[in-house]
């Protein structure tokens, strides 16, 4: 039987994510039931992302957190700029790959599980089978231990069977609440700054006209 390729990208602001799903690969490997081609941030695959496509690899494993607002965790922006532009090219670069998303958070925070939704989400638009249901992790529970081992031994499982043509469910399971992000290549937000920039102005030009409406009240009128 040919072994599976799996790509594992992961995104981590503090690298707990990423000693997850590390710790995670080491176990994959050690079973040998499938083939770790790659573990790698997402930053550093989006400089070859034009590779990740059926011929090099069978399916894509994603551990990531969210930042901020919803964002990306630092070294995981490109990645996700390149899943929007690949979701809206209608070329399904990942066809015959199947992916499962593997979501860190806290649900003391409003967007919790953004950045982790929005790949799933744009991985499924962009042609691979979701293989086995997104599971997001609260930080704030305390039987995390047993549910990130319950998804690693069904991955294996999941991606085990012969991929079939619709996904075992859609990105909105379990939950569906998302915050889109406009983002530049560089993998920043364009819209957070640009409004930023706008405000900026706008105090500027408030605070000049003030300033203007002073001097001539003194000099001119009084």
């Amino acid at each position: 039987m040919k072994a599976i390729r799996v790509l594992i990208v992961w995104g981590s602001e503090t690298n707990c994510t990423k000693n997850v799903i590390t710790e995670i690969a080491d176990g994959w490997k050690a079973s040998g039931k499938i083939k770790i081609v790659k573990v790698i941030e997402g930053d550093a695959i989006s400089g070859e992302f034009d590779q990740i496509n059926s011929s090099n690899y069978d399916a894509m494993i994603v551990a990531t957190s969210s930042y901020g607002d919803g964002d990306p965790p630092a070294g995981f922006g490109k990645f996700l700029y390149k899943l929007y532009e690949a979701s809206k090219s209608g070329e399904n670069p990942f066809a015959g790959m199947q992916h499962s998303v593997l979501g860190l958070g806290s649900t003391v925070y409003e967007t919790y599980q953004n950045c982790p939704r929005l790949v799933d989400k744009l991985i499924g638009e962009s042609g691979s089978v979701r293989c086995l249901k997104r599971v997001e992790v609260d930080e704030v529970e305390e039987d995390n231990e047993e549910t990130i081992k319950k998804w690693a031994d069904d991955v294996v499982k999941a991606i085990g069977e012969v991929p079939g043509s619709a996904p075992v469910c859609d990105w909105t399971e379990p939950a569906d609440e998302i915050y889109d992000k406009v983002l530049g290549e560089d993998g920043f937000e364009l819209a957070q700054g640009m409004a930023g920039e706008s405000s900026s102005v706008k105090m500027a030009i408030a605070v000049a006209a003030l300033g203007a409406g002073y001097f001539y009240y003194k000099n001119y009128i009084k």
